[in-house]
């Protein structure tokens, strides 16, 4: 089997299970329409893009089909799908872009951080219902705004916004 096998956790159960990230990010895409968008820095500032096609010759490799560039990677996928479209004519493409900053284990702990963001995240909206849902169970209990803002950590205005 082709690929690298990583460890993660289960989202609905969280227990952790291997699963194996295919070689090929197009698996499952067709790869006539398949691209992929390389960024790296260029001296002084900004990137430069190369834009790679899948080779159907040879398995493991990509093909480059052109280069352009961008000011900053908040440019980088518009810029590369500006560029695949010119350059195919096809508004059905598929595009895979990604900056390369020249150290893997770097970008591994940046893809780490916005692992951990993305779970804050979600737990910051989860603790929300939650509260929402105590206040509303508070008060029906008979509870005063006061109190219940005194249990729930969260201001009187706040208990008041939640009770609307």
């Amino acid at each position: 089997m082709k690929g690298t096998q990583i460890m993660r956790k289960s989202p609905d159960k969280g227990e952790s299970a291997t699963r194996v990230v295919p070689k090929n990010p197009f698996e499952g895409w067709p790869l006539d329409k398949s691209y992929a968008a390389k960024a790296t820095p260029k001296r002084g500032s900004g990137w430069d893009i190369r834009i790679l096609a899948y080779d159907a010759d040879a398995e493991d490799q990509a093909r480059l089909v052109g280069m352009t560039d961008c000011a900053t990677l908040n440019q980088l996928e518009e810029k590369a799908w500006d560029f695949v479209r010119t350059l195919t004519g096809d508004q059905d493409v598929y595009v895979v872009s990604a900056p390369d900053i020249g150290d893997d284990e770097l970008m591994t702990r940046v893809i780490q951080a916005w692992a951990a963001m993305r779970d804050a995240k979600n737990a910051e909206a989860e603790a929300a219902r939650r509260t929402r849902e105590v206040v509303k169970e508070l008060r029906d209990r008979g509870l005063s705004v006061t109190d219940i803002a005194f249990l729930t950590h969260v201001s009187r205005g706040r208990v008041s916004q939640l009770l609307i």
